[in-house]
C-alpha cells in the first residue's frame, strides 16, 4: 500500500512495540521516524561503521530523537559475519519491546543487511507482525543530468547472501536472475563476474513502479544493461527478460518464480538492485525455493552528495512471523 507520510500512522495498528531503521547519508533515512516518533515504544537506529559525515550527522540527529527510547547498533558493509552477529541482537529488542507491531523502515539498509535482518525473522521466529516501510525517492542522483546519472562506483566484491547460500551443483550450468534498477554499472560487474549460461533481466513493471518518472529512468537504464549484454556473445539467445513489481513483494515473488519454473535444472541465483521491497520479494521467493541462492555486489564508492532527495509518500508491507 502506498501512501503519504503524513497520513501513515492513521493506517497503523499503535502503538508500534519497536521501530527499526538505518541511518545514512541519505536524507529520507529520518523521514519516516520524523512522522512516528509519538507513537513508538521502542527505538533501534543501525549505523555502518564505514560511515562519513554525512551518516554520522543523520545517526546523531535520529539517536539525539528518539532520546533514552534508542539503542544504536553497528554494522560493518565489508564483514557480513559481524553484521549477522550485530542484526541478531535485534531479537533481544524485539522480546524486550513487549505486545505489538514491529516497522522496519528498510529505505536505507543495503540490500544485503535486509536480507539477512529478514532471514533473522523467519527464522527465531519472532512471533510478531513485521510493517516494512519503504520512503520513496523524489529523484536520484540529483546532481547530474540523466546521462550522467550514478548511484555506485566499482564491485569490490559480489558474494552471496549469509542465510541464502542455495544449493549450486557443480555440474549443472548457471542461472543468473537479476532485478535491474538504477545502477547499471554494478549490474554489469555482477554479469561479468557470473558469466551465466542463462540471464534473465526484470524489469518493473509502469503499474508498479514507485513511479512513472522512477519507471522512465529504470528504463533507461534496463536498456544499457540490456545493450551491455547484447553485445556479448558467449550470452547470444539465452537471454531472457520479464516485468516484475518494485513496490507488492508478493508479487515480485510469483513474478520470479514464474521465472525460474521452467529452469529447474540450472543452479539459479539472484541478484536484487531494484526498490527494497522488491529484494524482500527475492528473499520470499529463496524462502520457499531454497535452493535458489541470493548474491550482493560491494560498491566501492556512494554518490553521498546527490544520491537521492526524498518524496513524500511511503509504501508499506505487512508480514507476519509466526513463533
Amino acid at each position: 500500500m502506498k501512501i503519504e507520510i503524513k497520513d501513515l500512522k492513521s493506517n497503523l495498528d499503535l502503538p508500534i512495540a519497536l521501530f527499526i531503521c538505518m541511518a545514512s547519508f541519505e536524507a529520507r533515512c529520518s523521514s519516516i521516524l520524523e512522522e512516528m516518533l509519538g507513537v513508538c515504544v521502542r527505538f533501534v537506529v543501525f549505523k555502518n561503521v564505514q560511515a562519513g559525515k554525512l551518516a554520522d550527522e543523520n545517526y546523531a540527529r535520529m539517536m539525539a530523537m528518539t532520546g533514552e527510547k534508542g539503542a544504536g547498533i553497528a554494522l560493518d558493509l565489508d564483514e557480513p559475519l559481524v553484521t549477522a552477529r550485530s542484526l541478531l541482537k535485534i531479537i533481544d529488542h524485539v522480546n524486550a519491546a513487549g505486545e505489538g507491531v514491529v516497522f522496519v523502515d528498510v529505505t536505507t539498509f543495503t540490500h544485503e543487511q535486509l536480507l539477512i535482518l529478514f532471514r533473522i525473522f523467519s527464522m527465531a521466529p519472532i512471533g510478531r507482525r513485521v510493517v516494512f516501510g519503504y520512503t520513496g525517492a523524489d529523484r536520484y542522483s540529483t546532481n547530474t543530468d540523466m546521462a550522467d546519472a550514478w548511484l555506485t562506483k566499482g564491485v569490490s566484491q559480489v558474494r552471496s547472501v549469509l542465510g541464502f547460500p542455495g544449493n549450486l551443483r557443480p555440474s549443472r550450468r548457471l542461472h543468473l536472475l537479476m532485478l535491474v534498477g538504477f545502477e547499471h554499472e554494478r549490474a554489469k560487474s555482477v554479469i561479468d563476474a557470473f558469466e551465466p549460461s542463462v540471464l534473465t533481466l526484470g524489469l518493473g513493471e509502469l503499474s508498479q513502479s514507485v513511479s512513472s518518472t522512477h519507471y522512465e529512468s529504470n528504463k533507461f537504464f534496463f536498456e544499457d544493461v540490456r545493450k551491455f549484454v547484447d553485445k556479448r556473445a558467449s550470452l547470444g539467445s539465452a537471454v531472457r527478460q520479464f516485468n516484475f513489481s518494485c513496490i507488492d513483494p508478493e508479487q515480485t515473488k510469483a513474478a520470479i518464480l514464474a521465472q525460474v519454473g521452467d529452469l529447474s535444472e540450472y543452479n539459479t541465483v539472484i541478484c536484487p538492485m531494484n526498490t527494497k521491497l522488491s529484494t524482500l520479494g527475492a528473499a520470499l521467493a529463496a524462502v520457499e525455493r531454497p535452493e535458489i541462492q541470493l548474491c550482493y555486489a560491494r560498491a566501492i564508492e556512494y554518490n553521498e552528495s546527490g544520491y537521492s532527495t526524498p518524496s513524500n509518500q511511503v509504501t508499506i508491507f505487512t508480514m507476519a512471523f509466526d513463533a
